[in-house]
């Protein structure tokens, strides 16, 4: 599932009229949340929350068919999470009626209020908004696209399995939306004079990395282990010189 179809529901047709025949043009699998109206209850907001952590891209759609004000938390809840988000997004007019009531202006103002916000966080994160569903779902196929070229923390892992140096061993992790690797090695450790079991900082790799990329990188962080401990053994005069260990004092921004 690689598309969570969010926003307005009830009965709105935007899903089985434009975005579905779209996404299915594409090749591209979605999961689509809408009920008959008035079906939803809270307990179908679990079954949602599943599909919309697995979902590569979500595609939100507020338009003047709906009040979306659960649909504006939601899309704030993705850009917080750095997501990807393919947002169609559209004020509601005054004068607008909803299930057979005109809304007042003040609500309606309000409504539009946590649209104005949203519109400003998106761009604050980079993310381009809509004014129509066709546009927001050719933002998202093109987002399933780029994703499916992308590392994930088993294509990382894949790719580190081929690499080979002795006694080394190298361990991929996944922080986040961030990857990145480290190093495994038994060393002597200088100070106790015992073997034991070593680890490197994180090297970090886009997501964006093509394989001959991570190998590069792999091999810069062997040969920077391989530096450290020449430097911790390098002696002048029987004084190591060169001590790879040091503190950066942790002051805050501006402090001495």
């Amino acid at each position: 599932m690689e598309v969570f179809l969010g926003g307005a529901c009830g009965t709105t047709t935007w899903r089985s009229e434009i975005a579905i025949p779209l996404l299915r043009e594409a090749e591209v699998e979605f999961y689509n949340p809408q009920l008959p109206d008035g079906a939803w209850t809270p307990d179908h907001q679990y079954v949602e929350m599943e599909a919309k952590a697995k979902a590569l891209v979500w595609l939100f759609v507020l338009n003047e068919q709906t009040r979306g004000v659960a649909a504006v938390a939601e899309c704030a809840y993705r850009l917080g999470q750095q997501g990807r988000l393919a947002l169609a997004l559209t004020d509601l007019p005054h004068g607008i009626a909803l299930d057979g009531t005109v809304l007042s202006a003040r609500e309606v103002d309000d409504l539009n209020r946590g649209r104005v916000f949203l519109r400003a966080m998106a761009a604050d994160h980079g993310v381009p908004v809509f004014g129509t569903v066709a546009e927001a779902t050719s933002q998202a196929i093109e987002w399933v696209r780029q994703a499916r070229r992308e590392l994930t923390l088993d294509r990382l892992q894949a790719i580190l399995r081929r690499v080979s140096v002795r006694g080394y061993a190298f361990l991929p992790e996944a922080n986040g939306t961030q990857l990145s690797f480290r190093i495994r090695k038994e060393e002597l450790n200088e100070t106790t004079g015992q073997v034991e079991a070593m680890w490197g900082r994180r090297w970090l790799i886009e997501r964006e990395a093509t394989e001959a990329e991570v190998v590069r990188t792999v091999l810069k962080a062997s040969l920077t282990w391989e530096e450290h401990e020449l430097r911790e053994r390098f002696r002048w005069d029987g004084r190591q010189i060169f001590d790879p260990h040091f503190a950066v004092p942790d002051h805050g921004p501006g402090e001495p």
